[in-house]
C-alpha cells in the first residue's frame, strides 16, 4: 500500500548503513591496491589484509548494530497497536480485552513466523496465525485451557519463556526492535522478567491511557520500576563492561541513561470537551510519581510525553492517509534525535577512529615500501638479514607479553571467584542478624503501603553498602594484577619501538628522501629520518579505541604497522586500562524486589500473623541472595574478569601481528626482485595514489561524522 509514512522510519536507521558502505568502499580499494601489487613491474604486496579484516569487523558491527525499544504498560493500554501503526501492518495481535501473554521480541527476518522459547529449553515454531489462537489471552482456545486445565493464569505461563516474531519490515531490517511486553502486575514474576530487560534496552515506552488517567497500578509500577532503572545505571556506571558504551567523547564517564518515552494512547475515545481537563490530570499524575514541579510536567510535551492516536493511525493506513495529527511522527522524529545524539555518536567515533588507524597504518606501510623500493636485491637481502635480530626480539618480546596475560588472568578469574563466593556465602548466613525488618506491629491499614517503601529503602540502602564493600574487595584483586601487567607491557613496548627504530634505520640507509619523492602524508617521516609519530589528538583518540574504551572490538587491529607510530601509541595509552574495575554481581539491581511485593501480598492477606510475616521475608530475601553464588552467576563474574583482560590480549595480538606482517612485506618486495623488475617510477605513483585515495576516503568518513555532531549540537 502506498502511503507516505514509511513505516516508523527513524532517521537514525540510515546513518549506520552509510558508514557501512564507506568502510567497505575504502577496503576495497586496499583489496585493489593489493591486487594491482602482485602484477608485473610491481614491488609486491604490502601485507594489509589485517586491514582489511578490521574494516570487515567494524562493517559487520554497523550492520549487526541494534536498537532496542522497551515497550511497557498496563493491560489493554495499547501496546501492540501502536507497534502496528509503527509497522503498518495488523503483526501483532490486537483486541478490546489483553492479548499479549508473554514478552514478545519483535525481530527483522526474511521468513515470517514465531519462535515460543520455554523454559524447559524447548521452542515451538508458528505461523502468526497460530500463534494468535495459542497464545494471546483473548483468544478462545487459551481462555479455555486456563478455566479447565490450568485452574489461573499463572499456572498457564508458568512453562513459557518469551516468544521472537520474525517478519520483513524494512525499519527492522536497520537495526531496529521492540520488546512487547504483558501488561502490568501480571504476575510478579512476570513483573521481573519486564525489569530485567531494561538492561538490554536504549529506551522504554511507557504506554499510557487518555480514558484511564494514571491509575494507582500504573503509578506504583512506575515509581518501583525507576527505582530499579536507576539502580541499574547506577551499577552499570561503574562496571567495566560497559564502560564503553557510556564513555562521552571528551573521555568523561557518563551515565548510560534509558529516558523513559511516555505515550498517552486511546484518545479517541475521550470527548472534545474532555481533552484539557484530562490533560491538567496527566500533569498532576507526573508531578507526583516524578517529584517535579508543573512548569516541569508541562514541558514533558514533545519531549518525553507524546499524545498518541493509534487506532487512528491504522485507520489511516487503510485508508492510504498519512499519520499527521495521529503523534506517531513526532515521536518518530524525537526517537530518532534521542538515538543519533545519545547513542550512535559514541559508537560512529570508534568507525572514524577505525578509519583513521587505517589510513595512518596504510601511510605508513607505503613508507616503509619507498625506503627500499629502488635497492637491488643484493642490498635489499642484506638489509632484512639485518633486521631479523631485531624482529626476533620483537617476537620474543610478544610472547613473553602472551605468557603473562594468560597467567596473570587465570590467576585473577581464580582469586576473585574465590572471594566472590566467600564474602556472599557469608553474607547468606549473616543475612537475619545483620538485617534488621522494620516493626510492623499495629501498623494502619493506610499505612501498609508507606511501610512497603520503607522496606524497599531499607533494602536497597543494605545491598549498597554490601555491593561497595565487594567493590572494595574485588578491586583490590584486580588491580594487583592489571597493575602488574600494565608495568610489564610499558617495558616491553619500549623495547618494541626501539627495535622498530633499529630497524627503520636499517631500511633508511641509502635511500631517497621520502618526502620530496611522494609528499605522502602529515604522518610521515621528516627528512632529518626522524621516526614517525602520530598527533597527540590522533594518538590519544585511536589509543583509546584499541583499549575499547569508545566501545567496539578492534580485532585483528590493523596488525600490519611497518613503523614506531604503533609503539608510540601504545606507549602513550597504556595507563588507561584498569579505571573502573568495579565488578558488580549479575542481577544484583533486582535482588529481593520480589521477595518484598510478594510478601506485602501475603501479608493483607495474613493480617494478625506479624511475626511470620517477617520471617517470611526474611527467608525470601535470604534466598534471592543465594541465587548468587549459583554457578551461572559465578560463570558470568568470571567473564566479567576475563573481559578486564582483553586490552592487553589485543595489544599483544597487535604486536605480533606486526612483526609478522614486517617479516611478510619485507619477503614479497625480496620475491618480486628476485623474479622480475621492478618499475620503481610507476610504483611510487602507484602507491602515492593509494595513500591518496584512501586519505580522500577517510575525509569523506570524518566530514559526514562532524556534521551529524554538529547537526546534534546544535539540536541539543
Amino acid at each position: 500500500m502506498n502511503n507516505s509514512n514509511s513505516a516508523f522510519d527513524l532517521e537514525v536507521t540510515k546513518i549506520r548503513p552509510w558508514f557501512a558502505e564507506k568502510l567497505e568502499e575504502m577496503a576495497q580499494i586496499i583489496a585493489q591496491s593489493e591486487q594491482q601489487a602482485k602484477e608485473k613491474g610491481a614491488s609486491g604486496k604490502l601485507a594489509l589484509s589485517a586491514f582489511i579484516n578490521n574494516l570487515e569487523e567494524e562493517i559487520e558491527k554497523l550492520k549487526n548494530g541494534k536498537f532496542h525499544f522497551l515497550i511497557i504498560g498496563d493491560f489493554n493500554r495499547g501496546k501492540s497497536t501502536i507497534l502496528n501503526a509503527f509497522f503498518e501492518q495488523n503483526l501483532l495481535p490486537m483486541g478490546a480485552t489483553a492479548t499479549t501473554a508473554i514478552p514478545t521480541f519483535v525481530k527483522y527476518g526474511e521468513e515470517e513466523k514465531v519462535l515460543v522459547y520455554k523454559k524447559d529449553g524447548t521452542k515451538e515454531k508458528l505461523s502468526f496465525e497460530q500463534y494468535k489462537k495459542k497464545y494471546t489471552l483473548n483468544s478462545k482456545e487459551v481462555k479455555n485451557k486456563i478455566k479447565n486445565v490450568f485452574k489461573s493464569l499463572g499456572d498457564w505461563l508458568n512453562p513459557l519463556d518469551y516468544a521472537e516474531f520474525y517478519c520483513p519490515i524494512d525499519v527492522l531490517s536497520k537495526g531496529v526492535e521492540f520488546i512487547d511486553t504483558a501488561g502490568l502486575n501480571h504476575t510478579e514474576e512476570e513483573n521481573q522478567k519486564t525489569f530485567s530487560y531494561i538492561q538490554q534496552s536504549h529506551a522504554i515506552l511507557f504506554v499510557l491511557a487518555a480514558d484511564q488517567q494514571f491509575t494507582q497500578q500504573e503509578q506504583d509500577y512506575l515509581k518501583r520500576l525507576l527505582g530499579i532503572k536507576k539502580e541499574i545505571e547506577n551499577s552499570e556506571d561503574k562496571s567495566p563492561l560497559i564502560q564503553s558504551e557510556i564513555t562521552s567523547q571528551k573521555g568523561k564517564y557518563i551515565n548510560q541513561v534509558r529516558p523513559i518515552f511516555y505515550l498517552i494512547n486511546k484518545w479517541e475515545k475521550v470527548e472534545e470537551d474532555e481533552i484539557e481537563e484530562i490533560h491538567e490530570t496527566f500533569i498532576e499524575k507526573f508531578c507526583e510519581c516524578l517529584n517535579i514541579s508543573e512548569y516541569e510536567a508541562k514541558k514533558m510535551w514533545e519531549d518525553t510525553v507524546f499524545d498518541v492516536y493509534a487506532k487512528t493511525a491504522l485507520d489511516r493506513l487503510k485508508q492510504g492517509k498519512s499519520f499527521d495529527g495521529t503523534g506517531l511522527i513526532e515521536l518518530q522524529k524525537r526517537l530518532s534525535d534521542f538515538l543519533i545524539n545519545e547513542r550512535l555518536m559514541t559508537e560512529l567515533l570508534q568507525t572514524v577512529n577505525t578509519a583513521k588507524l587505517v589510513e595512518i597504518e596504510v601511510v605508513s606501510k607505503v613508507d616503509d615500501r619507498l625506503l627500499i623500493l629502488e635497492d637491488d636485491v643484493k642490498t635489499l637481502e642484506e638489509k632484512i638479514n639485518k633486521t631479523k635480530p631485531c624482529i626476533a626480539l620483537m617476537k620474543k618480546g610478544v610472547q613473553i607479553l602472551e605468557e603473562n596475560v594468560t597467567n596473570k588472568r587465570d590467576a585473577c578469574i581464580e582469586k576473585v571467584a574465590g572471594e566472590y563466593h566467600k564474602y556472599f556465602s557469608q553474607l547468606v548466613i549473616n543475612f537475619e542478624r545483620d538485617f534488621e525488618m522494620p516493626p510492623v506491629s499495629g501498623l494502619k491499614t493506610n499505612q501498609r503501603e508507606q511501610y512497603t517503601q520503607d522496606l524497599e529503602k531499607k533494602l536497597i540502602e543494605y545491598r549498597q553498602v554490601k555491593l561497595e564493600n565487594w567493590h572494595n574487595i574485588s578491586k583490590g584483586i584486580v588491580s594487583d594484577a592489571t597493575n602488574a601487567l600494565r608495568d610489564s607491557f610499558a617495558q616491553e613496548i619500549n623495547d618494541y619501538r626501539q627495535q622498530r627504530n633499529a630497524i627503520r634505520e636499517i631500511l633508511n640507509q641509502g635511500s631517497f628522501d621520502v618526502n620530496n619523492q611522494t609528499g605522502l602524508s602529515s604522518y610521515q617521516s621528516n627528512s632529518s629520518g626522524e621516526s614517525l609519530s602520530l598527533e597527540k589528538a590522533d594518538a590519544h583518540a585511536i589509543g583509546k579505541m584499541l583499549w575499547g574504551a569508545t566501545g567496539g572490538t578492534l580485532g585483528s587491529a590493523a596488525a600490519a604497522t611497518g613503523t614506531v607510530a604503533i609503539a608510540n601509541l601504545l606507549g602513550a595509552n597504556i595507563g588507561i586500562v584498569g579505571a573502573g574495575l568495579a565488578l558488580t554481581p549479575v542481577g544484583w539491581a533486582l535482588l529481593g524486589g520480589s521477595a518484598i511485593v510478594g510478601g506485602m501480598v501475603a501479608w493483607r492477606q495474613r493480617r494478625g500473623e506479624v511475626q511470620k510475616f517477617q520471617k517470611e521475608m526474611q527467608n525470601k530475601v535470604k534466598e534471592a541472595f543465594k541465587e548468587l553464588l549459583e554457578q551461572d552467576k559465578v560463570s558470568a563474574l568470571e567473564e566479567q574478569v576475563k573481559s578486564l583482560f582483553d586490552p592487553y590480549e589485543k595489544l599483544a595480538k597487535l604486536m605480533g601481528e606486526d612483526v609478522k606482517s614486517l617479516e611478510s612485506s619485507l619477503n614479497n618486495l625480496l620475491a618480486s626482485k628476485q623474479t622480475t623488475e621492478v618499475n620503481s617510477e610507476a610504483e611510487k605513483k602507484r602507491l602515492k595514489k593509494f595513500v591518496a585515495d584512501i586519505g580522500a576516503q577517510l575525509q569523506i568518513i570524518e566530514a559526514e561524522y562532524k556534521k551529524i555532531a554538529l547537526t546534534q549540537s546544535q539540536v541539543s
